[in-house]
């Protein structure tokens, strides 16, 4: 069994002497959803199975945030004919669980999450609004390491276990009466939900679109006339979207691995004043830094809500 990030390619492949097509089943949570027969090449046939797979992903935002998987069984027969033809050798099925998440170029083929307890974060530190309770994502018990409302700076959790330290992540407080903080969720590079905050100034921004036309204010009738407080150019369509520009706090290096995958996703939220509302990043470049080029490393980031202002939902 692997876990499998979907987002990357995820390659199943089968070969053997005299082997001329094969055909994959593919299940997605036990329902028998593809069926797909390819000829060989040279004895060999590879089915791609991440996109198709990775359509049975449904995210939605959740307090508790546990990483959306499928479970995927592929069952691979070999063919001594074209198209499916002649003697029929089943293989054993595999199976596998699929992550909304993605491998990275240098990572090589087919990237998959380690099956030993592991957090499913790159950064090490967190931070955090004084008193506040949040989670690091891991791919074991129910999904999540919660860490604790109580937690003061500095205070370091280790995963699996402290008997155990395989990986350390320390708690990082941000004391911000001015301005408060503003969580933002997102689904990571491993598929898994990961909360970070921002603090500091935050700046709200407005942007309205319209069509327009031009009317004939003309009057049919004796003599002719027009009304000068109508509009001859007229206004329709008007709508806007929002942004919003927040800023992160003084960073360490390894920060710049969780922005980058906060850019990098498809799925994002914003938690403000108690409400959650989807968002999308409309920043679209990082300038890495680092504490020995900038000393205090800090970044802005400006979102766009993912709805128009006017509600248009037919």
């Amino acid at each position: 069994m692997a876990n499998l990030l979907l987002r990357s390619p995820q390659y199943k492949q089968t070969s053997a002497v005299g082997m001329l097509s094969a055909n994959i089943d593919i299940s997605i949570d036990s329902i028998l959803r593809y069926s797909i027969t390819k000829n060989a090449i040279n004895n060999v046939v590879v089915f791609d199975i991440s996109e198709i797979s990775r359509d049975y992903i449904e995210h939605t935002f959740g307090q508790s945030n546990p990483s959306e998987t499928i479970a995927i069984s592929t069952t691979i027969t070999q063919y001594t004919g074209l198209n499916g033809t002649g003697t029929a050798t089943a293989l054993s099925p595999v199976s596998d669980v699929g992550y909304d998440g993605y491998g990275e170029f240098s990572e090589g083929i087919n990237p998959t999450i380690s099956t030993s307890q592991r957090p499913l974060q790159s950064n090490t530190d967190i931070y955090l609004p004084p008193s506040t309770a949040s989670y690091i994502p891991v791919n074991y018990g129910d999904g999540s390491f919660e860490t604790s409302a109580a937690a003061t700076d500095g205070t370091k959790y280790y995963i699996p276990s402290p008997s155990d330290p395989q990986y350390t992540f320390t708690i990082r407080t941000i004391c911000d009466t001015k301005f408060g903080s503003t969580k933002v969720t997102f689904v990571n590079k491993f598929g898994a939900l990961q909360e970070m905050y921002f603090f500091f100034k935050q700046q709200e921004t407005v942007n309205v679109t319209s069509e327009s036309y031009k009317s004939n204010l003309v009057t049919n009738t004796d003599p002719a006339t027009y009304s000068t407080t109508k509009h001859q150019v007229s206004t329709y369509n008007v709508n806007a979207k929002e942004t919003i520009s927040l800023n992160t706090p003084f960073v360490t290096d390894n920060y710049n691995l969780a922005l980058e995958q906060l850019l990098l996703s498809e799925h994002i939220w914003l938690t403000k004043d108690g409400t959650t509302y989807p968002i999308a990043p409309k920043t679209k470049s990082l300038q890495k830094k680092t504490n020995v080029n900038d000393r205090l490393v800090q970044y802005t980031m400006e979102f766009e809500y993912a709805f128009d202002k006017i509600n248009n939902v037919r």
